[in-house]
């Protein structure tokens, strides 16, 4: 009987051993636990503004949610007449064509979810679908970005950048629940194309292996081109990359077989996006891919001919020939260049022609504070990491340190490219970490008969304390304030907040209740007349259009410059001049936004927060003014309004009593005495009367909120 029963716990057991040895053992085992580790941190904090509901964050999300509805409402066939698709509501009274504005992967792919799963009979709700969806996407990128760092840097590596990536500040901020966003999509695609583009021109890969690889790299960089205005990045990182490896002697037929099929395919791929088309085959970024193709092509012939050391030479003085070419294409408008959008991050100076760019806190430059922010001390690892890379010479390690400068370069340059900068500070971080810990591993793994530490070995005891003291410093920046932070704001601190409509636009801490878009948007759904046409600034169109149901003047695509500075003309100006311009519009409402904090105590005073129109009328100013001419109009007294300090918290009379949003802005400047005898400004209440308005909404009673929404009737 025991006999019996023994046997087949014998099999068993047999069974569980030779999977333990096809497995790797128990090392993967360990490394399939880290990883998991990893993903699972990566879910829970990025899952915690679940708390608020599921609901989509800040404003582009809610246009991608809205294309992605039109899909589905329509079944399979969505996808093929998205190019076609107007929103009626938006841009009134023009609409918005969706198709050619916007970048189809992100809607394409909820949508595709959505109607798979409900194809197979599981019902979920498009918004809750939608909202978790940037949080899957962030646990798929840690797991690409350990494929990536695996093939170059090896496993311990790999895993200490997941680790890093799964709290990265920078990451979570825009792969958190409800951030349905370009960027959450496009970072593990972007990484899986340069995993396959690495693995294709591998010197031991077959032909016919460059080839499968080079077309799914193509097919990864056409998903990620069909989803993010930055995709000119990664795809001219492996261009340019390609021809590095050939000026720098490295030609091999790899190459040539992994590239030939990608920038074919890519190059349909490309033009096959509404939003792109034809024109893109001829825009510099694949005018670049085409001209490399002809580098390897002359590169193949060239190494045949000559061979060694001389092929090499005539090799360089080619990409001389190139070089000139491709220069000579921009010049003569052969090839086109990318919009003046995507050249300033290049060239920041750029940037001053383009004010309306400008007037977004995530388009300005990078400060220290704001980079350190993004990444915390690991940044401070990163240039040695850059150092170990080049220092081994690897093909793998010599992109890595080229994708780490440019992506540190760019974050520099704009501060919303952090994103796409963050997994690779965790690769190149984590690499310093684990040669550090390695080293230290190895000096108390000293071998049988080496000598021990001793009192005035200090170089070896460095070995071992400086790695400990960096891994622990990294670990307590990470650490929430209710485990005791009393120093700073962590990346889980970031990631418990509520989403922004939720916030009412605001950065409050998770304990503020400020519901006042909420209100107001669900006012002007029940309230206002189907026909309603709300002018505002252009910040908040998605949220009026989309959320609120009715129709906007302008909003976050920003596709039509002269009539946001319409708009910000007639706020600008005198209440008689506004009403004509807004009635020009077609507008019948006018909605502002102002953010202001009561008095907090007997020896403090109500004031203005800054987060509303309160401080964005400096921008409103100065786009009316550049465009002003082109309008037909006279351009405003800028150093009228701005006053002799040019400080837009602090503007002249003049934009108090002469300009419509002055005037419909209720909270007035008052000077005044602190306790101290010290003259301050204070703002307090003033019933807003203004000739030609009327105010019919107001989402809170004065010095009860910390946001306030306001709609006015155009009644002059």
């Amino acid at each position: 009987m025991a006999g019996g029963i023994s046997a087949p716990f014998a099999k068993v057991a047999k069974g569980l051993l030779t999977l333990d040895r096809r497995v790797g053992g128990r090392e993967s085992y360990a490394v399939a636990s880290i990883l998991l580790i990893a993903v699972s941190v990566a879910f829970m904090v990025r899952i915690l503004p679940a708390r608020w509901g599921f609901i989509l964050s800040e404003f582009d999300p809610w246009l991608h949610f809205r294309a992605a509805s039109m899909i589905v409402e329509r079944g399979w066939a969505g996808f093929f007449e998205y190019g076609g698709f107007v929103e009626p509501k938006a841009w009134y009274p023009t609409g918005l064509p969706i198709g050619r504005v916007l970048y189809p992967g992100v809607s394409f792919t909820l949508a595709f979810i959505y109607l798979s799963l409900s194809s197979l009979g599981i019902r979920v709700d498009l918004m809750e679908l939608a909202s978790i969806l940037p949080v899957v996407y962030g646990m798929i990128a840690i797991v690409v970005t350990f494929l990536l760092a695996r093939r170059v840097l090896g496993t311990g590596t790999a895993l200490a950048s997941t680790l890093l990536l799964s709290v990265s500040f920078a990451h979570i901020s825009r792969t958190h629940l409800g951030w349905l966003d370009d960027e959450s999509l496009s970072i593990p695609l972007m990484h899986a194309a340069f995993l396959t583009y690495l693995a294709s021109i591998d010197e031991k890969r077959s032909v016919k292996g460059a080839v499968a690889l080079g077309l799914l790299t193509a097919l990864l960089l056409g998903y990620t081109g069909a989803t993010w205005g930055a995709h000119r990045f990664p795809i001219m990182l492996v261009i340019l990359f390609t021809a590095l490896l050939v000026f720098m002697g490295r030609y091999r037929r790899q190459l040539l077989f992994s590239f030939t099929p990608l920038i074919a395919a890519l190059a349909a791929v490309m033009a096959s996006v509404p939003k792109l088309g034809p024109t893109y085959l001829t825009e510099l970024t694949l005018v670049a891919g085409y001209l490399v193709l002809l580098y390897l092509v002359f590169s193949e012939a060239i190494y045949r001919y000559y061979g060694g050391q001389k092929a090499v030479l005539v090799v360089r003085g080619l990409a001389l020939g190139f070089l000139l070419l491709a220069i000579l294409a921009a010049l003569l408008e052969i090839a086109g260049l990318p919009g003046l959008k995507f050249l300033s991050v290049l060239l920041p100076t750029l940037r001053q022609q383009l004010v309306i760019i400008s007037s977004v806190a995530e388009n300005q430059p990078a400060t220290w504070a704001t980079l350190f922010n993004d990444f915390g001390p690991t940044l401070l690892l990163v240039p040695m990491g850059i150092y170990l890379l080049l220092k081994r010479r690897g093909e793998g390690e010599l992109f890595l340190a080229i994708y780490a400068l440019l992506s540190l370069y760019f974050a520099s340059s704009l501060v919303r490219l952090a994103l796409p900068t963050s997994p690779i500070v965790a690769i190149v971080a984590g690499f310093v970490i684990h040669e550090m810990l390695a080293r230290a591993a190895g000096v108390l793994a000293a071998p049988r008969g080496a000598p021990r530490l001793r009192r005035g070995d200090g170089g070896r005891k460095i070995l071992i304390v400086v790695p400990l003291l960096v891994v622990a410093l990294i670990a307590v920046s990470y650490l929430p304030r209710g485990l005791g932070n009393t120093w700073g704001y962590s990346s889980i601190d970031a990631a418990y907040t509520p989403s922004t409509i939720t916030a009412s636009s605001l950065p409050i801490s998770r304990e503020a209740r400020v519901y006042d878009w909420l209100r107001a948007v669900e006012w002007m759904r029940n309230n206002l007349p189907p026909d309603a046409v709300v002018a505002s600034w252009w910040d908040y169109g998605n949220w009026i259009t989309l959320v609120g149901n009715r129709s906007s003047l302008v909003d976050n695509t920003t596709i039509d410059t002269l009539k946001i500075a319409k708009v910000g003309y007639a706020f600008m100006s005198p209440a008689n001049v506004s009403v004509r311009l807004f009635k020009e519009l077609g507008a019948t409402h006018v909605l502002i936004f102002v953010t202001h904090r009561p008095q907090l105590g007997a020896g403090d005073f109500p004031r203005l927060l800054y987060f509303g129109d309160e401080s964005k009328w400096f921008w409103m100013l100065r786009i009316a003014n550049q465009d002003a001419k082109a309008l037909g109009l006279e351009p405003l007294d800028e150093a009228a309004i701005l006053g002799p300090d040019r400080d837009p918290t602090n503007p002249a009379d003049k934009f108090w009593t002469e300009t419509t949003l002055g005037r419909m802005i209720p909270f007035k400047p008052r000077t005044t005495t602190d306790q101290f005898g010290n003259v301050v400004t204070a703002h307090y209440y003033e019933e807003p009367v203004i000739e030609g308005y009327r105010l019919v909404y107001s989402s809170s009673a004065p010095y009860t909120s910390l946001a306030y929404v306001y709609i006015y009737e155009i009644t002059g």
